[in-house]
């Protein structure tokens, strides 16, 4: 099998990363899905872009597209993010060039999610755009089966017609975790007071605001020390907390992050949206203990006993793991276990593959 894989969009630009995609799982998540693919027999031929900023990038990788798909015909054409670029983008492509082959692309989020409220905020007007990414492609690739349930629901509601078309090409693969790369920065657990982790981009739905006003305290109960992985801009809740015990990331670059998370103790989520949470997931192969609230796809990543309902139980528990690295070290462990067997490049490439056949035949 012959697949032309459209990679997306990674940050490159000089200001902040604004979604964890372009600087996290683009990257990370994309190689290895090329690489589970590609031990599995696939011949994978990449489309990559280039150019400064988003737009440039789209032009170049739907020119780039073009002349792949036209110099060498695949069996399936394979799109990583329906955002970037657009599904229905690269659709017009292959009907321009006479291509009738089939199209499969991931959705990672969707308008189609009310909770996902940072495509709402960045991109107000683009809720049936989205669905056209969706409605153009042969099958759609969805992190979770949570996901595929918010799709259903929310089009169903919306677009009767639409739905009757899309929901049978949905498919729940997950995402890959880049298992080699996250093994390859492997370190020693910090030897001094725990490290709690928040890894989340600073945006509405992850509520970082929360998360800070928690922090504050934990510090003052307890001898934990704070890692904010992404760049964040100054604010009051931040401003409070004792310098001496929070470390700022600072958008850690991938290898530098990967270490940080072997080094950590515990990862706290705050988030009211979660299609599967790779950060969360990344954390968790690392051995760190992870603390969930009970939203989206984070029931079908964990054990119940991770999850919290209220921001009460959250402190309370951090504080009791703080202190008991025995239960801390069991659920990590758990966690670190069910996360390497279902999120592995060989077990979702699979999925992939398998997907892939079903269109191609």
């Amino acid at each position: 099998m012959r697949v032309l894989y459209v990679r997306p969009y990674t940050h490159r630009d000089s200001g902040p990363a604004l979604a964890s995609d372009s600087i996290g799982f683009n990257v990370t998540c994309a190689d290895a899905l090329e690489t589970g693919l590609t031990a599995r027999g696939v011949e994978v031929s990449s489309v990559v872009g280039g150019g400064d900023g988003r737009t440039a990038w789209v032009g170049a990788v739907l020119t780039e597209f073009e002349r792949m798909l036209v110099m060498r015909p695949p069996d399936v054409v394979l799109a990583f993010h329906a955002f970037w670029p657009f599904t229905v983008e690269l659709r017009r492509v292959m009907d321009d060039a006479g291509y009738g082959g089939p199209l499969v692309t991931y959705t990672h989020g969707s308008h189609w999610d009310r909770t996902d409220l940072f495509r709402f905020e960045r991109y107000p007007r683009l809720a049936w755009a989205d669905l056209g990414n969706l409605m153009c492609a042969d099958r759609v690739l969805v992190v979770s089966r949570w996901m595929a349930a918010a799709l259903t629901t929310e089009v169903s509601a919306a677009a009767p017609s639409a739905a009757a078309e899309l929901v049978p090409r949905l498919r729940p693969v997950g995402l890959p975790l880049d298992l080699p790369r996250i093994d390859a920065a492997r370190c020693p657990q910090d030897p001094g007071p725990p490290i709690v982790v928040f890894n989340h981009a600073p945006v509405t739905a992850k509520r970082p605001e929360v998360f800070f006003e928690l922090a504050e305290e934990l510090l003052r109960r307890t001898p934990a020390r704070l890692l904010i992985t992404r760049r964040i801009p100054p604010n009051p809740f931040l401003g409070r907390l004792d310098p001496d015990r929070v470390l700022l990331g600072d958008d850690l670059p991938v290898d530098e992050y990967y270490a940080a998370l072997w080094k950590a103790h515990i990862q706290v989520s705050t988030a009211i949206h979660e299609s599967l949470g790779v950060a969360t997931l990344e954390a968790m192969a690392t051995g760190t203990c992870c603390l969930l609230p009970r939203v989206g796809a984070y029931p079908e990543i964990t054990d119940p006993d991770a999850l919290y309902d209220d921001t009460g139980e959250l402190l309370s528990r951090l504080v009791d793991l703080v202190g008991r690295p025995e239960p801390r070290r069991d659920l990590a462990a758990r966690q670190m276990a069910r996360t390497r067997a279902a999120y592995s490049p060989e077990r979702v490439a699979a999925a992939v593959h398998e997907v892939l056949l079903e269109v191609a035949r």
